[in-house]
């Protein structure tokens, strides 16, 4: 990209061509929120299989399939090996129906359940936020934030808290590829790894928070801190009439399922 062609895409909003990654932050969060917290407040399997479902197929229209699936992979084993020490333990003796046999021990349906209920519960928790975060950089995030009414100091310690999770993980890469180059073993399992990362994870972490403090002084010699209104070099769009009435409208169906699921299932 040229520097006439970089400017120039400053001056229009930014837009990146894709429905869901350009959907306006403030409603996709209203979205992903709504769904997220319906799903953890009814805590039911069905109610979970659903959002998952559709953070699924949301993040299918996106470039950030691939991640979303390898983390819910993971949560999702992690989420069984939890479930079948504490919550099958904990509902073994109740009555009903019988699922199968562990060990010789009758599990019943009441303990599968509740097994399913947890697991679909984080996988469509996680899931739909992912959605939103995978597909919605922080900046745009903060800018919408801004024209409602966060203040400018709060928006760059939301974004450099971020910003220096980044460079922490940038900075324990770049350390990595050093150690390899010079013939110490990285690579492996996750005992060989947390050995190579544990000696460098301090002072990485410590330069990180070095960073963060020049950008402070660099901003506040730029009088960041000064009482006007701030501009900005992207815009977003403000949120059209449909994606308010998708916002909204998701807001008082998952209301609305909320409470029928409570008293029905």
């Amino acid at each position: 990209m040229t520097n006439e062609e970089f400017i120039e895409s400053l001056r229009h909003d930014q837009k990146t061509g894709n429905t869901w990654c350009d959907f306006h932050p403030l409603m996709k969060l209203l979205f992903c929120m709504s769904i997220g917290f319906m799903t953890m407040i009814v805590f039911k399997w069905q109610y979970g299989v659903v959002a998952f479902l559709l953070g699924t197929v949301l993040t299918a229209t996106t470039p950030y399939l691939k991640t979303y699936l390898k983390t819910l992979g993971v949560m999702f084993l992690l989420g069984c090996v939890f479930t079948i020490v504490v919550r099958i333990y904990v509902h073994m003796g109740d009555e009903g129906a019988v699922a199968f046999y562990l060990f010789g021990k009758a599990v019943p349906v009441s303990a599968v359940i509740s097994c399913l209920d947890l697991v679909f519960m984080i996988e469509g928790f996680l899931g739909i936020f992912m959605a939103f975060f995978l597909t919605t950089p922080t900046r745009n995030l903060c800018y919408c934030l801004e024209q409602i009414g966060m203040s400018a100091t709060a928006s760059f310690m939301f974004l450099s808290t971020f910003a220096c999770i980044a460079s922490v993980k940038e900075k324990l890469n770049a350390v990595r590829e050093s150690q390899r180059a010079r013939g110490i073993e990285t690579e492996g399992n996750l005992f060989v790894k947390l050995k190579s990362i544990l000696p460098v994870l301090f002072p990485v972490i410590i330069s990180s928070m070095t960073g963060i403090e020049d950008k402070t002084l660099a901003m506040s010699a730029r009088a960041f801190g000064v009482n006007k209104k701030n501009t900005a070099l992207r815009t977003i769009a403000p949120a059209t009439v449909a994606e308010k009435i998708i916002g909204f409208g998701t807001l008082t169906i998952c209301i609305v399922a909320t409470v029928l699921g409570k008293i029905y299932l």
